[in-house]
């Protein structure tokens, strides 16, 4: 029961995040949207939609390097986190299912080690930023709703019974260790978490000469 209960608390929790970071993304942009025409709502009846206006990247620069020392203790313990559900997982996965969830859940999380130097510096667009600023609560989603992480892995790795539990059990381990890393974490270091290591494409793109 107790179980339910949380779990519900904390899809309302997740959710309410995503639209706080909504919330502040749009705070944080250089201009509002503009506001719509008096009576507009009577007048065209296929508006041609607006473009959202730019996100403000050296606002975002501003706080990544204000917060940059408390985001990397946030991502180092996350990754500790990981590190020790990984662990954790070698105990009960066999040799070919260790393969899938290397392949399936391993390679694609949404924190990790940083980027390497000689990765793509290109300048991020708006919509890669965005991308970014709502990642860490998808992640944050994964931590927590047990049932559905569960039957995801079930699922994937084709899980026995015996394992099953074994791993709903791991999974409530990391959950209390996650909740309790947010407690004690100021919230942007989760939201900017996946968008800090990459600061340095986040300078506006070149504009193209004009013909």
């Amino acid at each position: 029961m107790r179980d339910r209960v949380l779990a519900v608390l904390v899809t309302l929790a997740v959710f309410s995040a995503g639209l706080l970071s909504g919330l502040w993304l749009e705070r944080h942009r250089p201009f509002p949207a503009p506001p719509g025409q008096l009576m507009g709502e009577f007048g065209n009846r296929n508006p041609r939609p607006q473009k959202a206006p730019s996100v403000n990247r050296s606002q975002l620069i501003a706080e990544i390097a204000k917060l940059g020392p408390e985001m990397e203790v946030f991502r180092s313990k996350v990754v500790d986190i990981y590190a020790q559900f990984d662990r954790d997982m070698d105990t009960v996965l066999t040799p070919e299912q260790r393969k899938t969830y290397e392949r399936v859940f391993q390679s694609h999380r949404g924190f990790g080690p940083k980027p390497d130097a000689s990765a793509d510096q290109a300048p991020l667009s708006d919509e890669e930023i965005e991308q970014q600023l709502q990642r860490p609560f998808r992640t944050m989603a994964y931590f927590v709703i047990i049932p559905m992480t569960l039957e995801r892995m079930t699922s994937e790795l084709k899980l026995d019974e015996t394992q099953r539990e074994r791993v709903r059990d791991f999974l409530r381990v990391r959950r209390e260790k996650f909740i309790e890393l947010l407690d004690a974490a100021p919230p942007p270091s989760l939201m900017l978490s996946r968008l800090a290591p990459m600061a340095q494409r986040l300078q506006a793109p070149a504009q193209q000469p004009s013909h």
